[in-house]
């Protein structure tokens, strides 16, 4: 049934019915569904609640005795067990049966020591008879229990954790904001209030932004809404000493399902480099305003992107070395110098730490306890400034102009960005142009001309690219890059090789902003007649490695809004990309290849205007 109504919700509209009311039929359809999924959801939570919390009161039959569970689960594990529980005073009768009692325990332990989403609830018995667990007990009357105790009314027992790790829990459900936790399970007061994000709106009415669809906001949400591996963020928490008492997540309003967690790609630069905080130099100030916060750290140190590299720098994988999480506690030294800063990632919320005294590889704990924290290395860390953020700044500066757009004229020398900013802002566009979701297109300007060659030669301040396209039609061109086909491109990969083919073809009258791409799909290319024969428009050798082949408008236009003196560093941004292998940027395509000689192809419509390019590489 489930399955029938969510294919009925996401059915495109072209496959219902002739004359049916889409918008009505899928409405209905989402309603059916949605009032199936809660009816499950509360029965899976009824069932977890029964099973976790609730408890059954002591009989009146039989004798009234006290039992003393004792942890005893550090002399029986491989690894080292920093965690001991109190001993726990259990009221039981002799006549009920064990289970009783060891739910009694368990609730009682459970409340104290982990989080109601993720309670303990492995446990063995250490008996005369041997070690047990506590379902193997399940059915014993306490009376035969008694007389299988080493000591007088004292249950040893061993924690078993690792068979607590992967077990469903019904709150993963609900997404964090939505969440109720039990009266018991409140924020403590000492937990400190943490520093919103300046795209924060401290209001209970409709977030301004909720207008607008898939447009970034922010939810504040108490951390104990997160449960983490069931350990760490409990109210009777002593370690990290210091702990938000919220975070903030940024959310998106969709059409269906409603509100979501915003999708945040962790490759861009999110932190501005002047605010990377380095290990071993950061305060305690500046570590405390980390918390509540979405923060982006690295494996990798980042070069200052307002100086131009000296030489050929290392590549790096960044959706490898960088993450996202949430910020949500802090552990200092004896000193009160920060320490560790205690995260939650930002897709699944598993639990890391980062070393704040050290870029050093440190470690966190026993890696071999199951509930152990992953310490990830840190070259820096810093709160991420997302577009809620951005757009919050700059209201506060009184600046409401749009961004500018890469199809405008040049801007005037002293409005040009730094080359930090130049670059957050082109990577961030070329990974957009890279995605799935969007068509790659580039814009031809009134003049016609596409330019390309040898990047790596041609990228000095006097340097020329070596070929010249002129005539081709101004608008709007779609790119691609294609596997090549024919036998000498099966030659080629009998020898290793990678044939493949450059693609250009126009598309459309228009401008591109690279900030409002079209959707993958929505952008139709135009094709010569068949009967159209390629000739070759231009031509030129490469030595460096690099081909490239751009549009002469689109890139002039980018240049231009950075500084003169940093093109070569600019142009040098598009094929040091971090080695995250982008060939679409803002004004065309770059690709690696062999060295040699390459010839570009064009084909003309009626007018005599060039509409399609191919670069064989």
């Amino acid at each position: 049934m489930a399955r029938d109504l969510e294919k009925a919700i996401f059915t495109p509209s072209s496959s219902w019915p002739q004359g049916t009311n889409n918008d009505a039929l899928k409405d209905l359809a989402r309603a059916a569904f949605n009032a199936y999924h809660n009816r499950v959801r509360e029965d899976e939570i009824r069932g977890a609640e029964a099973r976790w919390w609730r408890t059954e009161s002591v009989p009146d039959q039989g004798d009234r005795i006290s039992l003393e569970f004792c942890d005893v689960t550090a002399q029986h594990k491989t690894w080292r067990v920093e965690e001991v529980w109190a001993p726990e005073t259990v009221e039981c009768a002799s006549s009920e049966a064990f289970e009783r009692v060891a739910q009694r325990f368990r609730v009682q332990a459970d409340r104290k020591y982990r989080h109601p989403f993720v309670p303990s609830t492995g446990f063995d018995a250490l008996l005369k008879s041997g070690r047990t667990s506590f379902d193997s007990l399940a059915s014993r009357p306490i009376a035969d229990i008694l007389a299988d105790l080493s000591d007088v009314g004292v249950v040893p027992y061993v924690r078993n954790d690792e068979a607590n790790t992967g077990q469903a829990s019904p709150w993963e459900e609900f997404e964090a904001w939505e969440r109720t936790l039990p009266t018991w399970c409140s924020t403590p007061k000492h937990w400190i209030e943490p520093i919103p994000p300046p795209g924060f709106v401290e209001s209970q009415a409709p977030h301004p932004l909720h207008e607008q669809y898939y447009e970034q906001y922010y939810k504040k949400v108490p951390t104990l809404h997160i449960p983490g591996n069931g350990r760490c963020i409990i109210p009777s928490a002593k370690k990290p000493d210091i702990i938000s008492r919220a975070l903030y997540f940024p959310v998106e309003e969709h059409h269906y399902p409603g509100t979501v967690k915003a999708v945040l790609d962790r490759r861009a630069d999110l932190v501005p480099y002047g605010a990377h905080l380095v290990p071993g130099k950061v305060t305690l100030d500046a570590a405390r305003a980390l918390l509540g916060r979405v923060i982006q750290s690295s494996t990798e140190p980042r070069s200052d992107p307002d100086e131009p590299p000296a030489g050929k720098r290392r590549k790096v994988n960044k959706y490898a070395a960088q993450r996202l999480g949430f910020a949500w506690g802090l552990e200092t030294d004896l000193e009160g110098e920060p320490v560790w800063l205690h995260c939650l990632e930002y897709g699944t919320l598993a639990q890391y730490v980062l070393s704040l005294r050290s870029v050093r590889k440190e470690k966190y704990g026993d890696s071999r306890d199951p509930l152990a924290v992953l310490a990830v290395p840190c070259a820096w860390v810093g709160a991420a400034v997302l577009p809620a953020d951005l757009k919050a700044l700059k209201d506060a500066a009184g600046n409401n102009a749009q961004e500018a757009n890469v199809s405008v004229g040049s801007p005037e020398a002293g409005d040009r960005m730094s080359y930090s900013d130049w670059s957050d802002k082109t990577m961030a566009w070329i990974r957009k142009l890279n995605a799935e979701g969007f068509d790659p297109v580039v814009e031809v300007g009134p003049d016609g001309m596409f330019v390309g060659g040898d990047l790596g030669t041609s990228k000095g301040d006097d340097d020329e690219f070596e070929a010249e396209v002129n005539g081709a039609k101004p608008g709007i061109w779609l790119m691609s890059v294609e596997p090549a086909e024919g036998e000498e491109a099966d030659e080629d990969r009998l020898m290793g090789e990678d044939p493949r083919v450059i693609r250009f073809n126009w598309a459309s009258d228009g401008t591109v902003d690279y900030d409002g791409l079209p959707l993958r799909g929505s952008i139709q290319a135009h094709s010569a007649d068949t009967d159209a024969p390629w000739e070759v428009v231009g031509s030129f050798s490469v030595d460096s490695s690099y081909v490239c082949l751009f549009s002469k408008h689109a890139l002039d236009s980018l240049l231009s809004t950075g500084k003169d003196e940093d093109r070569e560093a600019m142009l040098e941004a598009f094929f040091d990309d971090g080695g995250e292998g982008n060939v679409f940027v803002p004004s065309g395509i770059v690709v690696s290849t062999n060295d040699g000689g390459y010839v570009i192809e064009g084909r003309r419509d009626l007018e005599g205007k060039i509409i399609e390019l191919r670069l064989r590489v």
